[in-house]
Formats: structure tokens, C-alpha cells, sequence
């Protein structure tokens, strides 16, 4: 048994346990568990067995913040996706809504920056669409 065995088991049951008992979430983790225990080197057997207990967080995703710096990105980035001004205007828009949610991250608490940053990725793919889509 390896670490990348186990990795990749946690990966998989990452999303086909979406919505799982807490029954069903503990028997896998058991039996996890008991094939970390088989990892003959202790650092990749340790850093299995705390990948593991880290199961029902994986599952569950990231928790939406409750900082106003959250809520106000969550607002301008549905603005953004909702948007119906002609192509251009729309473009300029997203890109200002890029800058106001970067700087709302660096304002944000430490705990949602990296969520509050991440929502750039979906403007990101919205304006290149709409570029794309403008040409």
C-alpha cells in the first residue's frame, strides 16, 4: 500500500459521497484507515492517516464566509454573470469587478481571502467567453 493509493481513494470519495449519511462517510474512513496502515513509511502513513480525518471537510467544500468583504464579492460577481449591457460594456465591467473582488479579498479575514480570490476564476472565464463570443 502506498500514500498516491489512498490520495487518490480520498479524491474519488471526495465527490461520490456528496450528500453521504455520517454512517456511510465513518465506515469509509475505517476502512481507510486500515489501508494507511499498511503504508510501511511512517511520514507517507501519518500524512495519510491526517489526510483521512480530514474526509468530512473535503466533502462538504468550503463553507461560504460571513465577512462583508464575502458578500459584497458574492453580489458583484452575480452582477457580473447577469449582465446583459452590449459586449463591450460588459467586458469593461468584469474587469473592474476583477480588481474590487482582489481588493476584497486582501481586505477580507485570513480564512476567506483564498475563497474571495477564487471568484475571480469564474469572471476570468466569463470575460474570455465574451471575448470569444465578440469576435
Amino acid at each position: 500500500m502506498d500514500y498516491e493509493t489512498i490520495d487518490a481513494e480520498l479524491q474519488e470519495l471526495t465527490f461520490t459521497l456528496r450528500g453521504a449519511d455520517e454512517a456511510v462517510v465513518k465506515a469509509n474512513m475505517t476502512r481507510l484507515r486500515g489501508m494507511a496502515e499498511q503504508i510501511s513509511d511512517d511520514q507517507w502513513r501519518r500524512r495519510a492517516l491526517q489526510r483521512i480525518e480530514k474526509l468530512p471537510a473535503l466533502i462538504a467544500g468550503p463553507q461560504p464566509g460571513k465577512s462583508p468583504q464575502y458578500s459584497e464579492a458574492v453580489i458583484l460577481v452575480a452582477r457580473a454573470h447577469g449582465d446583459e449591457r452590449p459586449l463591450p460594456e460588459r467586458i469593461a465591467e468584469a474587469e473592474r469587478t476583477k480588481a474590487k473582488v482582489a481588493e476584497l479579498a486582501r481586505q477580507a479575514p485570513s480564512d476567506e481571502r483564498m475563497t474571495i480570490l477564487r471568484m475571480n476564476s469564474s469572471i476570468a472565464r466569463l470575460i474570455e467567453y465574451w471575448q470569444i463570443r465578440g469576435t
